[in-house]
């Protein structure tokens, strides 16, 4: 089978959450007061001229910026701080259509977008809702990781070496590590269930590779370096049928599996894309997103391995699988590079830089335990904390 080329393959694994085109959609983003913003959103930035759509109807743009902050504050109330997503005062709901909502902005930063969408990428309108959106979820999401590592700048190690080891012991500590849901996947899961969960995977795995080239941005040294060897591994080291994306891409050709629409990703698979894009595409993040993608590194051994042994007992081909297999090896390379050549090296460089790293790392975690422990829940396998 042939690789895809790159910009097939990004609207392959991004054609999940693709938004209504506004050629298809013959309707006018103010007329339509029932749609979600998400897919008024899409409508306004597929347009043709954006500045006279907002002309045209005046008022609208304050409309839509009211909008998204009532949103913002209905799925990320002030004074409420996740603890894990089975807390009876989250909306569900308007969790889902933030998400969804946040996407459509983000695709611009990172996605060749058929419909050219990206015109607006940094138009004053799209900045705003972005701002509007952007501005509760970050303050949760930051709140929670120190409250659940109960760390400040001060706590933190000041040597290098033992920051890194401190990154690395707080990543194998986080109950992500020994989540129920690799031991479901390994013994206990039907094949449907492990098709539905690698479904689920279809959203959250591609353009790793961008997100790579977007982190290392302004970096140099060892840093720079490291992030190229890992850019260069996820390249297939030159070699078309090696690169990671086909890789994914075979595996779910080989298994038949359609990527999912928008509307039926729930919040807890959407936030983890968000906040993979929101940690490499802010220049403020810059320090987060390290420690978000080193957290990826660090856990992805433990989650490959276990697919691979529930698709081996499940009968899948180790050959269809070769994408997490890959992984299950790889990642353990690029865990122990990332800490010393980009973690250690970073702070050693810039000192600051830890608590920066530091949330990085947990906010990842704690957005992937949202997502496993849906994932468990919606196999049907009560989860000990589950109320």
């Amino acid at each position: 089978m042939q690789a895809p080329n790159r910009e097939e393959f990004h609207f392959y694994m991004l054609k999940s959450i693709e938004l209504p085109n506004v050629a298809l959609v013959k309707r006018s983003a103010s007329a339509q007061s029932t749609d979600s913003l998400a897919d008024r959103l899409a409508i306004l930035l597929d347009s043709s001229d954006l500045d006279a759509e907002l002309d045209r109807d005046v008022g609208l743009e304050e409309r839509l910026i009211h909008l998204a902050r009532d949103l913002a504050g209905a799925a990320y109330p002030v004074g409420k701080t996740t603890d894990r997503r089975t807390a009876p005062w989250i909306d569900h709901g308007a969790r889902s259509d933030f998400h969804r909502a946040l996407l459509v902005l983000y695709k611009q930063q990172v996605q060749i977008a058929p419909s050219g969408r990206n015109t607006y990428q940094f138009h004053p309108f799209a900045c705003r809702i972005m701002r509007e959106l952007e501005r509760p979820w970050e303050q949760e999401l930051l709140r929670r990781a120190h409250r659940d590592s109960s760390f400040t700048l001060g706590d933190l190690p000041s040597d290098p070496g033992e920051f890194a080891r401190w990154y690395q012991l707080a990543a194998f500590g986080h109950p992500l590590y020994e989540h129920d849901l690799y031991t479901f996947l390994a013994s206990e899961a039907t094949r449907s269930q492990l098709e539905w969960f690698l479904r689920m995977e279809c959203a959250g795995e591609a353009a790793f590779d961008d997100l790579v080239a977007l982190a290392q941005v302004g970096t140099r040294g060892e840093v720079k370096m490291e992030m190229a060897s890992n850019y260069w591994d996820e390249m297939g080291r030159g070699r078309d049928q090696a690169v990671h994306t086909h890789l994914f891409h075979q595996l779910i050709d080989d298994l038949g599996i359609s990527a999912p629409d928008a509307s039926e990703l729930p919040w807890e698979v959407l936030s983890g894309i968000n906040l993979m894009i929101w940690s490499c595409i802010h220049r403020r993040n810059v320090f987060r997103a390290q420690g978000v993608l080193g957290a990826v590194e660090l856990l992805a051994p433990q989650r490959c391995t276990r697919v691979v042994h529930g698709a081996t007992r499940l009968g899948i081909r180790k050959k269809t699988v070769v994408y997490y297999g890959a992984h299950a090896i790889i990642d353990v390379g690029h865990a122990e590079g990332w800490l010393s050549h980009v973690i250690e090296a970073q702070v050693r460089e810039f000192p600051e830089a830890k608590i920066g790293i530091a949330e990085g790392l947990l906010a990842r975690a704690d957005a992937s335990l949202d997502y496993f422990d849906y994932c468990l829940a919606s196999a049907g396998v009560p989860h000990p904390s589950a109320p």
